[in-house]
């Protein structure tokens, strides 16, 4: 006949170990990390299958109402789901807080341009043509960053005026561009921009740095 003690405490053990094993899955049993990829501020809890973030002006405003592009200049980037058109994602009307998700990364060539379309019957240096504006992470990057789904990528125009025309993807020719369309980098010819960033952003936000 068995031991009724020892079937006793064999029993109160098993049960000790089940209740164990439920506490630890309960905790997780692990740990979510992610170091800093250049700008990249980390991950998102809210939307691990997107890159998200902020898109401000160089004043630290949120760029309420502007859109945002993103480029992908990889040969092998063929993301057509999530928005993405031929390498192109656009947001053509950021919310009130310059939040934006940006899903079908990883992205390896990742470049980003504000966009405020001109204003009909304006001055050509002042809203009459179309504003395009370099935007770089939070490190200073504007061109080539790394983004993988998960990262949180916090974009600020750069202090620069505005590009009457779209800027190329690819990291060089954002490079050049970058100084080819200062005018404190060629003479100031005003046939190379299209008005301020301040101009730019007080048509789209009714407020910030200037009109």
């Amino acid at each position: 006949m068995p031991d009724l003690k020892a079937v006793r405490y064999l029993v109160l053990v098993f049960a000790a170990s089940v209740l164990v094993m439920a506490a630890l899955t309960a905790c997780g049993g692990g740990s979510n990390g992610g170091g800093n990829n250049g700008g990249i501020s980390g991950s998102s809890s809210g939307s691990s299958s997107s890159v998200t973030g902020t898109v401000t002006w160089p004043d630290g405003h949120p760029a309420a109402n502007a859109s945002v592009y993103f480029y992908d200049h990889e040969p092998q980037f063929s993301a057509t789901a999530d928005g993405w058109s031929d390498g192109k994602y656009g947001v053509e009307q950021l919310p009130s807080n310059g939040s934006y998700s940006l899903g079908g990364c990883p992205c390896g060539d990742l470049t980003a341009y504000l966009y405020v379309p001109s204003t009909p019957g304006a001055d050509p240096a002042n809203g009459g043509r179309d504003c395009w504006i370099i935007m770089q992470d939070t490190s200073g990057n504007y061109s080539g960053l790394q983004a993988s789904p998960g990262d949180v990528i916090n974009w600020q125009a750069r202090d620069m005026l505005c590009s009457p025309t779209w800027y190329a993807s690819d990291q060089s020719a954002v490079q050049s561009q970058a100084t080819a369309i200062d005018p404190s980098q060629n003479g100031g010819d005003p046939s190379a921009y299209a008005g301020t960033w301040q101009a730019a952003e007080g048509r789209t936000s009714g407020g910030g740095s200037g009109g």
